[in-house]
């Protein structure tokens, strides 16, 4: 049994997650968005850094990392951050150089309307998490929003729910409906306090 506990959020998920990072990530913070996608949370935590502060965006496909250039380029901030085409198993080598991480941000899955074949799996995912953990500020915070509805989804979900059992972490687990088996799950995770 986990020691993970289920929480029901009435807030749709990723406004939660956004939420949560907001009060960690300072303007002049540095973020990560370890799984860029459409571009959407690399846009917020863009904006969150203000123009002193530094985003580092991840994804496998050159197509997401375009979607977010587009978007970052229109709202104005494409300056602060910094798109890498690659998986973020990388990011422990791509951190080397950077300031300790503020906040960071998951979105498991495929790419919307992209290739649903191409997705994030536990054994990249958790060697991410563990590379953005050990880089944490002290009152950093990553978010990790698992989506359980496509094939690879719950085997991954469950790889990252055993992981983040450590007791130097406190973890939160939350979920829109407790009834779904397989509805997305978040993952709001910090450093525990000593």
């Amino acid at each position: 049994m986990s020691s993970i506990p289920l929480e029901v959020s009435q807030v749709r998920l990723t406004r939660v997650a956004a939420n949560w990072v907001t009060t960690a990530l300072p303007e002049g913070g540095f973020a990560v968005d370890a799984t860029v996608g459409n571009g959407y949370d690399t846009l917020f935590l863009a904006d969150r850094v203000g123009k002193s502060g530094r985003v580092l965006g991840f994804d496998v496909q050159k197509m997401a990392l375009n979607n977010a250039s587009e978007i970052l380029r229109f709202a104005g901030t494409l300056d602060r951050v910094r798109l890498i085409l690659g998986c973020h198993s990388g990011l422990g080598r791509a951190l080397i150089g950077y300031p300790q991480v503020d906040a960071a941000m998951f979105n498991l899955g495929y790419l919307p309307r992209g290739d649903r074949r191409i997705v994030t799996r536990p054994s990249t995912t958790i060697p991410a998490i563990t590379a953005l953990i050990e880089r944490l500020a002290p009152n950093g915070r990553i978010t990790i929003l698992a989506y359980r509805g496509h094939p690879e989804g719950p085997e991954e979900y469950a790889a990252i729910r055993g992981f983040l059992e450590p007791p130097d972490l406190e973890v939160r687990e939350l979920t829109g409906d407790a009834d779904n088996e397989l509805g997305p799950r978040l993952f709001l995770v910090k450093l525990a306090q000593t």
